[in-house]
């Protein structure tokens, strides 16, 4: 794919060093805090709103979209604002408003009567209302008069004021006598910051990145803002693949850098050294802190609202309040004391036994820090603890530092397997093979040949080298239960390449060890959960994998096992009907990769998301999940390889009507096409010819083609895969011998959804229009919503056929009920359903023209003549009520326009 090659409303290369007004971001998230003040504004009761919240959070401009929906006269809207240079000046922030010189009057005069019959001389007819912000910096007297002027009544006043804060008496008298209503208004939520992202950079935001943004601004609206700014001038923030990421550390500009340290204050030097320690070991735990400050340091950071406590088990944790006080407080910090404080860090936590999981990472971690690599066992035990926690990036710098310091063949294979889960795995192969050949002991030598291995068949696409690498080691090997051990690990491998002779052979060899150890164990049941999986027997590849996982905890072995058993979890999960399971697996390990900062995984478990939103239906999901982990996993060759990604992601297209699109994906599959993981070959290059054929009009030829790799699908003994394509023609509507190598799937397999599949295809066959509804019923309960749709589809087909329209407009309604779940279905069943006045020919070439394509093109399709693909289109403009291609999609789309929540200004959400 082109690096920056964009999709039309997304940003292109020239805009990353613009920055964005913050008048041009939208307002997100406040949908129901609008509402709510709006039905404030309405009471009489109470003239006066109070809006409140962290300087920031969008008080004020949550006051002015406000004012603007509720105020129809601009003109009787008065504005001030309070600030501190005016605050010990009376009635300064109000002094625009008021006139130069009050009336001569007997005697003292009532001052705050003058003062509010002078602010309201102007008003004619109807309701003036007074906007004033930041009321907490309000002197006392114009303090007063918002008070008078609420008691008198006949004026609308909404105020803002940051919380946390003293306000004048007069201020929290107007809430203490109920004359104002008070909201608090939260910092931004991770959801409605990553719309706000995504509407404010006008396309996709990747998800990392949203949620790192969303941590380091809180929810801060100006420091949102500030950060991206600052990111899209640095080039830091950029569109990757049509998805905008943050790469590298991130650019704080002058202006943002100012507004936190003005937060943070004037510190006292013991107060100001604790902060810096904690900026850059947070979180600490209490003792950690008090060890290396005092209790009087840390009472006067408490007091100062900088830092946070959190309980953590048995043991209290400090943080500071806000993660950009850390990047400042750490980009203040020279590096003479940056080094000092993390020698000290390493010796106070060393000191407490380092019980927590990554002490020993972080530890190490500030080691490199202080420059010091006098202990390389020290160094080399932090790298293997992060490989385990799957902190690649620490790993490999721990690892490297290891070496230099004289760790040995430890510590470069120690680097050779972080630099393979980096992205590097021509440098970790070169580390590899720079190692003896024989090692002692003999334990060193296996964990070696295998970490080399998965490098050469995850990272390299080298399976026949892996393969050949593990076969050499095994005859050398001279202790049974270590030959067992890389048995089962070729069985891994020959059931992920779906080469079964030879899986077979390497199963039995593992087999002949009489006590194999828990490692033999785990990869025999990897192997073998594979080998179900592919036969359709998901219900037993999953216990396998229960089993399998629990021995695997906490044992010092190839880390991407676990990560690779998970993944087939999430697989089995979704191809046996639970799909939420399937989902929440995938959701916990991309946020465990998240966590980590490893990029292969984040990328791999968006594919994996993807899969399951295609499973379930919701196409636009899907489109979204594969286009991260596209984006993602474009410079990371940790996973597989991109090839398997773009061949699902072009059948997700196809499915959603994107015929073009689909079939550029396609493409670039095949022009990467790999050699490892060929189980998953099929489903990635094969699976979606059929729908680009469909979603072109050429639907007979769809069904022929899927058929046709059935059958390759069945001499390969990939019976699950095949179950899928023997299911396509049915899903499509077209008659297909199919029903009886269905059952015979079906009776093979312990896989729920191909027994439906089979009763889908008899009810087709016999024209059953209750069986049909059966089937729907069926799909719906396993989550495969737009199977569903496709089967109501059918039964209302049938119904109408047999001259029962009462059940097929039940059928119909139905279809359309399951096909709003389904975000932009244009599949045939479903659109034949949804479209029910157009002829077959009618719904092809109005897909088509929908999809922008020309008359020619269309012609050129489906075999006929321009005219009379014009003749065609005229009809269905009639029948359909629009007026030419571009309403016909918005008539053709299930999904987009209906059924969808929307946000605060009515744009669909994905």
């Amino acid at each position: 794919m082109e690096d920056q090659k964009q999709r039309p409303g997304s940003p292109g290369p020239s805009e990353r060093g613009t920055q964005l007004s913050p008048r041009s971001w939208p307002l997100i998230g406040r949908d129901g805090t609008l509402s709510e003040l709006t039905s404030l504004m309405g009471q009489s009761a109470r003239p006066a709103l109070l809006i409140t919240g962290p300087a920031g959070v969008g008080k004020t401009r949550l006051a002015r979209e406000l004012l603007s929906r509720t105020v129809e006269l601009p003109e009787r809207v008065l504005v001030a604002s309070a600030t501190e240079s005016v605050a010990p000046i009376p009635f300064g922030a109000l002094a625009h408003l008021l006139p130069a010189t009050l009336p001569a009057a007997d005697g003292r005069p009532n001052l705050l009567r003058l003062l509010a019959d002078a602010l309201l001389t102007d008003v004619r007819d109807g309701q003036r209302t007074l906007f004033v912000d930041d009321v907490h910096l309000l002197d006392d007297g114009s303090a007063a008069l918002l008070l008078h002027l609420a008691v008198r009544g006949g004026t609308r006043i909404v105020l803002t004021a940051r919380s946390g804060v003293p306000m004048p008496d007069a201020i929290e008298a107007l809430v203490r006598g109920n004359y104002a209503g008070r909201i608090d208004l939260p910092p931004l939520g991770p959801d409605s910051v990553s719309r706000l992202l995504e509407r404010t950079l006008g396309g996709q935001v990747q998800t990392a990145t949203a949620r790192r943004l969303w941590q380091c601004s809180g929810g801060n609206v100006l420091w949102l803002q500030q950060l991206v700014d600052a990111g899209l001038a640095s080039g830091r923030l950029t569109a990757v693949a049509e998805v905008w990421r943050w790469q590298g550390p991130f650019q704080l500009s002058t202006q943002l850098i100012d507004l936190v340290s003005r937060r943070i204050g004037q510190l006292s030097w013991p107060v100001q050294c604790a902060a810096e320690l904690l900026a850059l070991g947070e979180p600490l735990g209490v003792t950690v802190l008090e060890r290396l400050s005092s209790a009087a340091v840390m009472d006067e950071l408490d007091r100062r609202d900088l830092i946070v406590s959190e309980e953590n088990g048995r043991r209290t944790q400090i943080r500071l309040a806000h993660p950009l006080y850390g990047e400042v407080l750490r980009r203040r910090t020279p590096p003479h004391r940056r080094r000092r404080y993390c020698r000290d860090l390493a010796t106070a936590v060393q000191r407490t036994g380092m019980r927590r999981r990554d002490d020993l990472a972080r530890v190490g971690g500030w080691r490199l820090e202080a420059g010091d690599l006098s202990d390389p066992r020290f160094l080399l035990s932090a790298a293997d603890h992060a490989i385990l926690t799957m902190d690649f990036t620490l790993a490999a710098r721990l690892a490297q530092a290891a070496c230099d310091a004289g760790g040995g063949d430890p510590a470069r294979r120690a680097l050779a397997v972080a630099l393979g889960y980096t992205g590097h795995g021509v440098r970790a192969e070169q580390v590899h093979g720079g190692l003896p050949q024989t090692i002692t002991p003999e334990r060193d030598q296996l964990q070696s040949v295998q970490l080399r291995a998965a490098n050469m068949y995850l990272s390299l696409d080298r399976p026949a080298d892996a393969l050949e690498l593990l076969r050499r080691t095994e005859q050398t090997m001279t202790d049974a239960a270590a030959r067992a051990e890389l048995a089962a690990l070729q069985a891994v491998l020959f059931a992920t390449q779906a080469d079964w002779p030879a899986y077979t052979q390497a199963v039995t060899r593992a087999r002949q060890c009489a006590s194999p150890g828990p490692r033999t164990t785990v990869r025999m049941r990897y192997a073998e959960c594979v080998e179900h999986f592919c036969h359709g027997r998901t219900g037993a590849a999953l216990r396998l994998i229960e089993s399998a996982l629990p021995i695997l905890s906490g044992e010092d072995d190839i880390p991407m096992l676990r990560a690779g058993l998970l993944s087939w979890l999430s697989n089995a999960q979704a191809f046996s009907g639970r799909l939420r399971e399937a989902e929440a697996t995938a959701v916990a390990q991309y946020q465990q990769a998240q966590d980590s900062k490893w990029v292969g995984g984040q990328g791999a478990w968006q594919f994996y998301l993807g899969r399951i939103a295609a499973r379930r239906g919701r196409l636009r999901s899907a489109q979204r999940h594969m286009r991260e982990a596209a984006s993602t996993l474009r410079d990371d060759a940790t996973w597989g390889q991109q090839a398997l990604l773009l061949g699902e992601w072009a059948t997700i297209e196809a499915m959603a009507g994107n015929a073009a699109r689909a079939q550029t994906l396609l493409d670039q599959a095949h022009l990467a096409r790999v050699e490892s993981y060929r189980i998953l070959h099929i489903l990635a290059f094969q699976m979606a010819q059929p729908w680009i054929l469909a979603a072109q009009g050429r639907v007979r030829d769809a069904a022929r083609q899927a058929l046709r790799v059935a059958e390759d699908a069945r001499h390969q003994q990939a019976l699950l895969w095949e179950a899928e394509l023997l299911h396509m023609p049915v899903r499509l509507g077209q008659s297909a011998a199919v029903s009886g190598r269905l059952v015979e799937l079906a009776t093979a397999s312990d896989t729920p959804h191909i027994r439906i599949y089979a009763e889908h295809a008899g009810a087709v066959a016999a024209r059953d229009a209750s069986a049909m509804e059966e089937v729907s019923a069926a799909f719906d309960t396993t989550g495969m919503h737009l199977h569903a749709a496709e089967a109501a589809a059918h039964a209302a087909r049938l119904w109408s056929r047999n001259g029962n329209t009462a059940h097929a407009q039940q059928a119909a309604d139905r279809c359309h009920q399951l096909a709003r779940h389904c975000e932009g279905v244009m599949t045939p069943a479903v659109l034949a359903c949804w479209t029910p006045e157009l002829t077959d020919r009618e719904r092809d070439i109005a897909r088509l023209a929908a999809a922008g394509q020309s008359s020619r093109y269309i012609a050129r399709q489906l075999g006929i003549t321009v005219r009379t693909v014009d003749n065609h289109l005229y009809r269905v403009y009639r029948k359909t009520g629009v007026t030419g291609r571009s309403e016909l999609r918005k008539v053709l789309t299930i999904g987009l326009t209906m059924g969808l929540p929307q946000d605060s200004d009515g744009a669909v959400e994905g």
